[in-house]
Parts: structure tokens; sequence; C-alpha cells
């Protein structure tokens, strides 16, 4: 899969990507470099799982044993301005 690299040195992860490695808004990857490659992973449990409203207002919603922390809302909040 093919994507471009902006001016400002970001690139789309296609949506069909972030819905297989169940990505959303503040996720975070960790960037391997290696030889001849460069590999993104997702840091697992670095970012609340996002749902939407029907009327499209974000929320997170109930895991079992986890609360939201202000830095989960800080760094969603962080993530969407981007």
């Amino acid at each position: 899969m093919m994507v471009t690299i902006d001016k400002a040195g970001r690139i789309v992860i296609p949506k069909e990507v972030r819905d297989r490695f169940d990505l959303a808004a503040g996720a975070e990857l960790e960037i391997v470099a290696q030889r001849d490659a460069i590999r993104l992973e997702p840091r697992r449990g670095s970012a609340r799982a996002l749902a939407w409203t029907s009327d499209g207002r974000p929320y997170f919603p109930a895991v079992a044993g986890r609360e939201t922390t202000d830095a989960d809302v800080r760094d969603l909040r962080d993530a969407l301005q981007r």
C-alpha cells in the first residue's frame, strides 16, 4: 500500500490499516528504523479507543478495570487538534 509524505513529514495511515490494528486518534506508534526499512509498531495500552455518538460527539466506551484519566482526555484533545 503506497502513501505519500507531506511537506511536514506526515503520512496518513489508511483507514483499512487503522481498523485492522484498532488505531484511533491519540494512539502511539513506535518507529523502528532497520537497515533498509522503517517499521511502525502500535504501542498497546497507550491510548484509549474512541467511539462516536450518533450526533458526532466523541466518547470513551467503558472498559472493565480501566478508568478514563485526565491524560486520556488530554492526549485525545491534542491528537484531534493536529
